[in-house]
């Protein structure tokens, strides 16, 4: 792996634009990491983070913008995405497989990330999400 990525953008707050969003992401690591179910997996992750971005931080409020950072430095892949919103209590995410969770039909990405990435950490009042995860 030579060199390494950094990556920043700024989405406006539009669920049409997260596909080709992290599509583009993915394929600009594409060359760095190698295992397809590595890639799977951020891919995963970085769709989760940014759909919660638009629709539960700024509200899908389309004049308010997403900002995502990738970098890909040695064995590392970090992302960070940011929105505007009011924020959350990080403290007090509800369990999804928990039996009173089970049937809700949301609720399950920031479980999901916290399995897949290999360290997660909040941010600016639950604003920003940082995710980590190691290529070995």
């Amino acid at each position: 792996m030579e060199g390494e990525v950094y990556l920043n953008y700024s989405v406006k707050s539009d669920l049409k634009l997260v596909q080709p969003t992290v599509a583009e992401i993915i394929g600009k690591l594409k060359r760095r990491v190698k295992k397809e179910t590595l890639l799977t997996d951020l891919r995963l992750c970085l769709e989760e983070a940014l759909i919660n971005a638009i629709k539960h931080g700024n509200q899908q409020k389309r004049e308010l913008e997403v900002n995502i950072e990738v970098k890909q430095r040695g064995r590392r892949v970090e992302f960070r995405v940011s929105d505007k919103g009011k924020g959350f209590d990080t403290t007090n995410i509800p369990d999804p497989t928990e039996k009173n969770n089970l049937q809700r039909p949301s609720g399950r990405g920031i479980f999901l990330i916290k399995k897949i990435m290999d360290e997660v950490r909040f941010f600016d009042g639950g604003r920003t999400i940082f995710m980590l995860k190691y290529l070995d």
